[in-house]
């Protein structure tokens, strides 16, 4: 197989044996002797040259010789002219091929084709090239001997076509051929061949691409093994040792760079630095060189930092530039290199314009590159880089849109068996999350974990960067994690980072700095997952994996101490938990250590400190040392005076502080400490950025001490608390989430409105009581309606925002995982960045507050609104606080009027105990059975049961009643028995007020009629004038005897018996019984009635209150979270009479998180369920009663549920004797209109 130049040598043959032909073909001979002569001719000269050997030459074999010579022609003057000129490529094509058609089956021909296909493949990166490349060179190894000398040459040519197509499609078995056809080639090139040389540096650098695929250590070793060869059997002098020499200078830097040994470093830079300088400035491949010893120098410099190998690294490159022609197919891949070097200079030296500069030498090597050229992908991610370092550098927006837009489009360019798609969907799903970091859109958190998920699929078991990719993913799983709450997305992260640190004990890398890493992640992830399930094994992982993490670390390395600092704090969590104080030591020695090691200026030394401060504290506490808690003082100040103002942690830090400073107080009562506690965590709560989370702390810590002290500002304190609520419990957050935050608010909430009403100040304690209990209950009755009102006519501030919110809480709780890209930002920068996004936060709400019908958004109710929960009839709330007990009371038409009535027998303690026995005696949450028959024990529980009700008489009920007389007209004969609606906080919610009462041996106690609510907000919800019904009265009945596991009640078939019996054809019932009461039946019957009746199991979840579901066909449940999502205009009257379905939270007193308040959510205005378990004989009565009172007149009004229900109840007490069977008819309970 020739050289396409070399055949001009034949030209005189060709011209002597055309000697005697006419005119036409003469004129093409001249043409051809002045290309010969020239190496150039104008295109269209070339176009008719072409065009007249078509037309005159005579011939087939003479026509074909002369159409592969001009092909050759032209090739030859693309090639001399560095490559300037497309059109003469493409002329060469085009005339090889009509050669072929002159001679099918020549096999110069053919490979000819097949060289200047593959040469157009490498300028214009089109696939049908390569492919069609391939195809010739094949067809030529098919058509000559095996003893043909041409042959090693083809056998070589299509080893690289091959290399060519798998950078383009990245099929693995195109490199696996590559490397075989140069193995072929070799043997057939025995010792002192003259063509062994080229196929030693072409197999070469084949395993060098493999190796680049698949990582395997051997063919890196290979690689250099083969390159060696190829330099050392060639002459000194020979052209193509320069061409060896670079190449075997590129495997020695990939081996430094796998290995980290700097000799082979050393030898790349002197490899490529004798091609280099061997080779003339006029020579085309002088730029290549240059600019690949510019490579090996900027690794150099990056391993050694000398500043000298990063200036030579710039000038190389600005040199092969210089030397470079326009046009030339290798300038973008030269620019591209300059554009690395500029910004290692950036990161060098912070000069923005290098940085500059690197964005405008890609975006130029971007425009010069075709379309559907392979390298273009990598230089538009290489651009999305540095873009990304700009934003970081100067906060314009528009360059990290425009990063992750040219990644984007680098990704749609890579087809996915590319061997570098992988790494760059990791890079790319690395600038989502940054994006997602700096701007809080969930969108692109979720779009992050996608492309990383994306990228493990494409990466191949044993690749040396899986590790690090399952890492990365399990970082965004962990911010998701720490955004939304989902447990899901935490076990998620820990079983990724867990698969990575396996991957990398399995494959030896266990003492690469990359080891170090992910450890010291995973063991973030497994104190994450300790931290909100509690298991001591996850702590324990943590700590162990940290441990690995900082004994990989080397001293001196830069993530020294913060992989300390994350042990230390591991540790203290440890000895926390487990109260061993070897583990506190070792926190406070591995603390002090890091702080040792920060600098004053560094942005974490505040952090460390703060850690270090905690720690020394426990320790102050464990060993009542003095020195200690001085010590844990001093360094908290420190890390105070080292933060600004307005930086989102500062809040945490002054937390922090005013704790061991209360502590010191409480034993040296020292006045100053008190001074500076209160102001400490006045500025803390006070703070306009910073956690949520925090900002309630320490309003609480402030109140406690406020209250101590009877000092003026405990109303303030409180107040900030109250107003913090909101925020807490922010809607960014799932339901559950939201619980785990206010498991203890509702106590801080209820010492507040004690307070207020301690200061005769009743109608706050009104307003704060509902703003905070039920809080998340008001959130998706209200903050559904102001956010959706806000997005439905204001979307853009809704989302605004949202946005902002989110970005605040995140500023202030950083994740503690090590991201991969994204420099820490400075203390001031990040203390000015929230302040003015807390700024724009203010101004969004005030912008909102300022709009027609959002006047009170997310302020609380004021009492002229509260008042009207009390439309019809009065509502008593019970506060049950440390500070003292207390009944509010709201009465019909006498609106902002809030009547006192102290509680002066009752105590928190007496209630707490109070409902714990009361759980002794019906059994606590968890029970999903409807009750068949009496429990066993030594003592009575109905006494007990007595004793109860006659205590919650004498000393809640009674008060209020004898308080009410006082205010109320007399109830006259024909209105019956009083009505009143109970509000209870805390522990009484677990107390049936409804019962309360003196029960004699003979006859029932019956004094008044009892509802409920979770709050006023929710009443007044459920008081809403009933628009006008879209459908006619149905009642949707449900009945499931039986559920997945649990056992039979035959009795919930007689129960809707006997309700049509009682509706006698006066409404249509639609009746799901068994396997048709599936969750898309039953959904579909709740929005066509607004009736609905279960007669079911029921249970209630401890662990997870939006769990708790009635139990449908098989083992389908409905769970209060789907009842939630319902959304029931004409919703009016639910019926639960199955277990439970009012059974709240221990956890979450306050939250009302039951399925009877779930279906007020859902929008019904009244509602019946039960404390407890019931029997299953007790429910076909007690409905029956209720609907034979309710359908008495007619249309029948739900209104009357809680007198039916009241009514139906007394009935059932003088069937078993209203004494002695309290578990019987104490469990059912009415709440709402």
């Amino acid at each position: 197989m020739k050289d396409p130049i070399g055949p001009l040598s034949k030209f005189p043959e060709i011209v002597s044996s055309g000697n005697n032909e006419h005119g036409p073909f003469r004129r093409i001979l001249g043409h051809l002797r002045k290309a010969q002569s020239s190496s150039k001719l104008p295109n269209p000269e070339l176009w008719l040259v072409h065009e007249s050997i078509l037309l005159y030459c005579q011939g087939k074999s003479r026509r074909a010789n002369l159409l592969n010579l001009l092909g050759d022609l032209c090739l030859h003057s693309y090639k001399v002219f560095q490559f300037g000129d497309v059109d003469a490529l493409n002329q060469a094509v085009c005339v090889y091929k009509d050669a072929l058609r002159y001679a099918p089956g020549h096999d110069v021909y053919v490979a000819d084709l097949g060289t200047s296909l593959l040469m157009r493949y490498e300028r214009l990166g089109r696939l049908e090239d390569i492919n069609e490349a391939i195809a010739s060179f094949e067809q030529f190894l098919a058509l000559v001997q095996p003893n043909d000398p041409n042959k090693i040459l083809g056998l070589q040519k299509l080893g690289i076509s091959l290399i060519w197509r798998f950078k383009h499609l990245g099929a693995q078995s195109d490199l696996n051929d590559s490397v075989q056809w140069f193995e072929n080639a070799i043997a057939l090139a025995p010792e002192g061949h003259p063509e062994r040389a080229a196929a030693s540096d072409n197999l070469g650098m084949s395993l060098l691409k493999r190796f680049g695929a698949c990582g395997e250590m051997h063919d890196l070793d290979q690689a250099v093994l083969w390159g060696e060869t190829a330099v050392n059997l060639s002459q000194d002098g020979d052209t193509y040792k320069l061409f060896r020499l670079n190449n075997l200078g590129i495997s020695l830097l990939t081996c430094y760079e796998q290995l980290g040994n700097l000799h082979d470093l050393d030898q790349s830079v002197m490899r490529i630095e004798a091609a280099a300088a061997l080779t003339s400035d006029n020579d085309p491949e002088k730029p290549s060189r240059l600019s690949n010893l510019g490579n090996s120098l900027l690794a150099r410099f990056q391993q050694l930092e000398d500043v000298n190998d990063l200036h030579q690294s710039i000038f190389m490159k600005e040199r092969a530039i210089a030397l470079t022609q326009e046009g030339n197919p290798s300038l973008p891949t030269f620019l591209d290199n300059l554009g690395n070097s500029l910004y290692a200079s950036y990161e060098k030296f912070g000069n923005i314009n290098d940085l500059t500069n690197s964005i405008i030498k890609l975006e130029a090597a971007i425009a010069l590159t075709p379309e559907t050229h392979t390298h273009r992908a990598a230089m538009l991610h290489n651009l999305g880089n540095y873009l990304l370092a700009r934003y970081e550098a100067l906060g314009d927006q528009h360059d990290i849109d425009d990063a992750i837009e040219r990644k984007s489009a680098a990704i749609a360019l890579t087809p996915d068996g590319a061997p570098d798609k992988a790494a760059m969907l990791n890079n790319f799903g690395s600038s989502v999350l940054a994006r997602f970091d700096q701007f809080g859109s969930i969108a692109d958190l979720n779009e992050s974990i996608r492309i990383k998920e994306a990228s493990i699929v494409l990466t191949p078991d044993g690749h040396p960067d899986k590790p690090s990719r399952l890492n990365n993913l399990g970082n965004a799983l962990l911010a998701r994690y720490e955004q939304v709450g989902d447990l899901r997305d935490l076990h998620e992260a820990v079983k990724q980072q867990e698969a990575a640190v396996h991957l990398i004990a399995e494959h030896d890398y266990s003492k690469s700095a990359v080891s170090a890493l992910l450890q010291d992640n995973l063991g973030n992830a497994f104190l994450r997952r300790f931290q909100r399930l509690r298991d001591p094994s996850d702590l324990d992982r943590s700590v162990l994996a940290k441990e690995v993490a900082v004994s990989l670390t080397p001293d001196g390395h830069p993530k020294k101490p913060s992989r300390l600092t994350n042990m230390g704090v591991s540790l203290r969590i440890r000895y926390e938990e487990l109260k061993n104080i070897p583990d506190l030591d070792r926190s406070v020695e591995q603390l002090a250590a890091a702080v040792a090691l920060t600098p004053e200026s560094h942005p974490d030394r505040p952090s460390r400190l703060d850690a270090l401060g905690s720690s020394l504290f426990r320790r102050y506490e464990h060993l009542n040392s003095l020195d200690d808690l001085d010590t844990a003082i001093q360094n908290m100040q420190s890390a105070v005076t080292l933060i600004p103002e307005t930086h989102p942690k500062r809040p945490i830090f002054l937390l922090n502080l005013g704790i061991p400073l209360l502590n010191r107080f409480q034993k040296l009562h020292d006045p100053e400490d008190s001074v500076q506690l209160i102001c400490y965590f006045t500025s803390a709560a006070c703070s306009a950025t910073g956690p949520a989370c925090i900002r309630f702390q320490a309003a609480q810590y402030w109140a406690g001490h406020a209250h101590a002290l009877h000092h003026p500002s405990l109303l303030h304190a409180y107040g900030t608390a109250i107003q913090l609520l909101p925020e807490l419990a922010w809607l960014g957050l799932t339901i559950s989430d939201r619980h785990h935050l206010l498991s203890q608010a509702g106590q801080v909430v209820r010492d507040a409105a004690a307070a207020a009403i301690s200061a005769h100040k009743y109608q706050m304690a009104i307003e704060w009581l509902d703003q905070g209990r039920s809080i998340i209950w008001s959130q998706l009755l209200n903050l559904r309606s102001p956010v959706e009102e806000l997005r439905e006519k204001y979307s853009t501030l809704a989302d605004e925002l949202e946005t902002l919110s989110a970005l605040l809480d995140r500023m202030s709780n950083p994740s503690h995982v090590s991201r991969e890209t994204m420099k820490p930002p400075t203390l001031q920068f990040t203390a000015e960045k929230a302040h003015e996004i807390a700024l724009r936060r203010n101004h969004i709400l005030e912008k909102i507050r300022g709009l027609e019908g959002f006047e009170g958004f997310f302020s609380p109710k004021k009492i002229s609104e509260l008042s009207q929960a009390a439309t019809k009839g009065p509502i008593a709330i019970l506060n049950v606080s440390q500070y003292g007990c207390d009944a509010l009371i709201l009465q019909p038409e006498v609106p902002d009027l809030v009547i006192y009535v102290p509680l002066q027998q009752l105590t928190m303690t007496r209630v707490e105990q109070l409902a714990k026995q009361l759980v002794t005696i019906v059994g606590g949450p968890g029970r999903n059975d409807r009750l068949g028959g009496s429990r066993e024990g030594h003592l009575d529980p109905d006494a007990q049961f007595c004793e109860i009700l006659l205590e919650l008489w004498l000393k809640i009920v009674c008060p209020v009643l004898d308080v009410l007389k006082n205010h109320s007209p007399k109830p006259s004969p024909e209105r019956g028995l009083a009505h009143v609606w109970w509000c209870p906080t805390g522990p009484l919610a677990f107390l049936p007020i409804h019962a309360a009462g003196m029960y004699g041996p003979d006859e029932p106690f019956d004094h008044l009629i009892s509802s409920y609510t979770p709050s006023l907000s929710a009443l007044i919800q459920s008081l809403r004038s009933q628009s006008s019904p879209s459908k006619d009265l149905q009642l949707l009945a449900v009945t499931q005897p039986t559920a997945e596991n649990q056992d039979y009640i035959p009795g919930t078939k007689d129960e809707v018996r006997n309700i049509k019996q009682q509706v006698n054809g006066k409404t249509s019932v639609l009746w799901l019984n068994e396997e048709m009461a599936t969750i898309q039946n039953v959904e579909t019957g709740i929005q066509e009635s607004r009736w609905v009746h279960f007669a079911c199991h029921g249970v209630q979840s401890a662990s997870n209150p939006t769990d708790s579901a009635l139990l449908l066909a098989g083992s389908s449940r409905l769970t209060l979270s789907d009842i939630i999502k319902l959304s029931l205009p004409n919703a009016d009257l639910a019926f639960l009479s199955a277990c439970q379905t009012a059974t709240g939270s221990q956890e979450l007193q306050d939250e009302s998180v039951h399925l009877a308040a779930g279906m007020m959510l859902a929008g019904y205005r009244g509602v019946i369920g039960t404390m407890w378990s019931i029997r299953d004989q007790d429910a076909p009565q007690v409905a029956a009663d209720v609907y034979s009172h309710l359908f008495k007149i007619s249309p029948p009004e739900s209104t009357k549920a809680a007198e039916a229900l009241h009514l139906a109840v007394r009935k059932l007490q003088e069937k078993l004797g209203a004494n002695n069977s309290f578990r019987r008819w104490v469990p059912f309970i009415h709440f709402g209109v």
